[in-house]
């Protein structure tokens, strides 16, 4: 059976749903969990969100009482949003498993099935598009609240439509979205004009140990807690830091490397044109798309960033 049709007819049949974003989640993950999940209560279906790390600060105004840290009973269905492999819900995949039916809606390039049914487009620019789809499937009667949601997703997921991943299936779906009383501005100063001190003075601090390499073709910096501390700010309010790295002119590759509290580095990718940060990131053990990808590199700073430097430069150079 076809996987959307497959996953619509479990999801009617449940009396109980769990959805799984994956951990770190951004507009995407949480967005399109969150319309799903509103989706499902419209259906009179038990149903919340489990997450195991906090909601973003630029993304909380969506949460309404929707996300919970602990499951309190096996639920019929385990659904995984936006992940591309189950290490994604690592530390909630005894739980997901328990369930009888397991499904998954994600749409990175490098995806591993870890689910019963596996609902997967790499072509889609989001998650979220997915997500429409289904809901569109299921014959879910669209509000104003789930119509936000899915344009939060998408919107973020494509770098507010400037990405190449954002093509007129994509702005087809987010016209369909206004159909159904999508108000997208009250959205997006939320999330892009409603930025807090610290945070701006965390990103000067990132911007300030920026380094140009490979002949102007590529950028490179990094956050470390302490800086974080001295800001005043949260781990999460280095999202935007990536974005202005990529807007620099000549500029391909753009990355960023951020200190988890293990002491190694996450690191995210972003490409403007022709490189592949995907395939780079995973060649480092992560993964993610052509044009926005991220790995975890376990070393110290100065090695961490040599390495990276390094994979950039081949990939330029390929």
């Amino acid at each position: 059976m076809d996987p959307m049709l497959a996953i619509a007819h479990k999801l009617k049949t449940a009396e109980s749903v769990l959805l799984f974003p994956h951990i770190n989640m951004d507009g995407d993950a949480l967005g399109s969990s969150i319309a799903l999940c509103l989706a499902l209560r419209q259906l009179g279906k038990n149903c919340s969100i489990l997450i195991e790390d906090d909601i973003p600060e630029y993304l909380a105004f969506l949460n309404k009482g929707y996300c919970i840290r602990n499951a309190e009973q096996i639920p019929d269905m385990s659904v995984a949003v936006d992940c591309g492999d189950v290490s994604r819900i690592d530390r909630r995949k005894e739980i997901f498993y328990s369930a009888a039916a397991t499904a998954c809606i994600d749409h990175h390039l490098l995806h591993a099935d870890f689910a019963q049914d596996c609902l997967v487009d790499s072509a889609a620019a989001a998650t979220g598009m997915l997500v429409f789809q289904l809901l569109e499937e299921m014959g879910i009667q669209f509000t104003q609240e789930i119509a936000d949601a899915l344009y939060v997703a998408i919107m973020t997921d494509t770098g507010s439509f400037r990405y190449s991943n954002a093509d007129r299936r994509t702005h087809l779906i987010i016209a369909r979205l206004y159909e159904y009383g999508l108000d997208h501005v009250p959205l997006c100063n939320a999330i892009y004009d409603n930025v807090p001190l610290t945070q701006v003075k965390l990103e000067a601090k990132a911007m300030d140990n920026m380094e140009i390499f490979a002949n102007g073709r590529a950028c490179i910096a990094h956050s470390t807690l302490e800086m974080i501390e001295a800001a005043g700010a949260t781990p999460d309010q280095t999202e935007n830091i990536i974005d202005r790295l990529r807007s620099i002119r000549d500029v391909e590759i753009a990355i960023f490397l951020k200190e988890k509290p293990d002491g190694n580095y996450k690191a995210s990718f972003r490409a403007k044109s022709y490189a592949d940060v995907g395939t780079l990131a995973y060649r480092l053990g992560g993964g993610g798309h052509r044009k926005a990808a991220g790995c975890t590199v376990a070393a110290p700073l100065e090695e961490a960033m040599r390495i990276l430097m390094n994979a950039a430069e081949e990939e330029l150079n390929r």
